[in-house]
Parts: structure tokens; C-alpha cells; sequence
């Protein structure tokens, strides 16, 4: 028995999960691009908030990015997990039985 177990059903879930980061933040990101400083009415402070907006932006639009790779990262982990699973189990199954009753 090995000593490493790979949970495949909770693999895939995070894997979507990850995956669904990106459609869960372009919402906000939208939101944060229309963030309109000109309606705070003082003109420095109206600036930082476009400043705001933009830098916020970017940053949900590389979660997005990121959890996008992450997500494929995880299919090909899991795919090789699965590839060795089968690999182990065909070389197991070629293993002859042992000789039960041999003398020691």
C-alpha cells in the first residue's frame, strides 16, 4: 500500500474553483475601471481615486490571469497523477504471484 493518496474529486474542485476566479472578478474589475474620482469633488482627491481605480484594476485582472494558470497547472498535476496510477497498476499486474507453500 503507498503512502501517498491523491483525493482526484477534491483535486478537480479546486481546480475549478481556481479556475472560476477570473469569471468571479470581472464584476469588480469592471466596477473599479468605472470608479469616477470626479465626483469627489476635490481635485487631488479626485485624481487618487482614478489612481485608485486603475491600480485596482490591474491587480483583479492578474488574479484572474494567475488563477487561470493555476487551474492548468493543476489539470496537468493531476494528469500526471493519473498517468502514474496507471503506470504503477500495469507494472503490479505483471509482478508474478509468489510461491505459497515453498519450503524455508
Amino acid at each position: 500500500m503507498s503512502d501517498l493518496y491523491i483525493d482526484y474529486a477534491m483535486l478537480e474542485q479546486t481546480q475549478r474553483d481556481i479556475g472560476n476566479i477570473s469569471d468571479v472578478m470581472k464584476k469588480p474589475c469592471r466596477e473599479m475601471e468605472e470608479v469616477d474620482g470626479a465626483s469627489m469633488g476635490v481635485l487631488r482627491l479626485a485624481r487618487r481615486m482614478d489612481d485608485f481605480g486603475d491600480e485596482w484594476s490591474y491587480g483583479i485582472k492578474q488574479l484572474a490571469k494567475f488563477s487561470k494558470s493555476a487551474s492548468k497547472a493543476l489539470g496537468k498535476i493531476k494528469k500526471s497523477f493519473e498517468d502514474l496510477d496507471d503506470q504503477i497498476d500495469t507494472e503490479l499486474r505483471k509482478k508474478p504471484e509468489p510461491t505459497r507453500g515453498a519450503a524455508a
